[in-house]
């Protein structure tokens, strides 16, 4: 809808080309999307929607649940590593059902993000059409430490973050609680979490903003 302000993500595989099983990838990235369209309807304005080759596509209404989403989708292709550019802006043509078909500048900077992204090596970057030092501070801080993680760690988090308890965590992976316990505390993710959490504030207030000036 004209007027209103939103969150378009654009996701893509990271190294795609090294995927060994691209059809299993593929069927991993369906699955998911088809989850978080049916989960996700508070916080997801235009269902996700694979675009071109590994590159998938959203459109978001809101910030809260956003973190979630995106840590649902990560998990989902693990070992497989995802890159997201997020965008904030509003649309210059009619809503859709699912993410395609449309424009704005949601979108334009969406693309924006997720090309610095693949130019930097970083996991997740924000555009929203004014210098935002936060951002990119966050998206090279996170990222680097990501990347330091283990495949494990880095499992055990993103399942964390998706809203998984640590019970179930083990439960899922065959292992005790005591370990994710371990592989928590070795990644530093308390840290990583609370980060996370004041990088999402922003993005909320980033998205106030722009309702407000819009």
């Amino acid at each position: 809808m004209k007027g209103s302000i939103y969150i378009a993500v654009i996701g893509d595989v990271i190294r795609s080309r090294d995927v060994k099983d691209r059809e299993a990838l593929q069927q991993n990235l369906r699955l998911a999307i088809e989850r978080v369209n049916n989960t996700y309807g508070e916080t997801i304005a235009a269902g996700f929607v694979l675009t071109i080759g590994d590159e998938f596509q959203g459109l978001l209404k809101r910030v809260a649940g956003m973190e979630v989403l995106l840590a649902k989708l990560r998990s989902a292709v693990h070992p497989d590593e995802l890159r997201f550019g997020l965008g904030l802006g509003g649309l210059d043509t009619p809503l859709e059902r699912v993410a395609l078909g449309m424009d704005g500048s949601c979108f334009h900077r969406a693309r924006l993000a997720i090309n610095r992204a693949a130019q930097r090596r970083t996991e997740i970057e924000v555009e929203t059409g004014t210098a935002e030092p936060s951002f990119h501070i966050y998206a090279f801080l996170y990222s680097g430490i990501r990347r330091g993680w283990t495949e494990r760690q880095r499992e055990v988090i993103d399942l964390s973050m998706s809203g998984v308890s640590g019970k179930m965590i083990a439960n899922r992976l065959g292992i005790t609680a005591s370990a994710v316990s371990q592989h928590l505390h070795a990644a530093e993710a308390e840290i990583v979490f609370e980060a996370s959490k004041h990088w999402i504030q922003a993005v909320e207030e980033a998205f106030r903003k722009a309702g407000e000036d819009g």
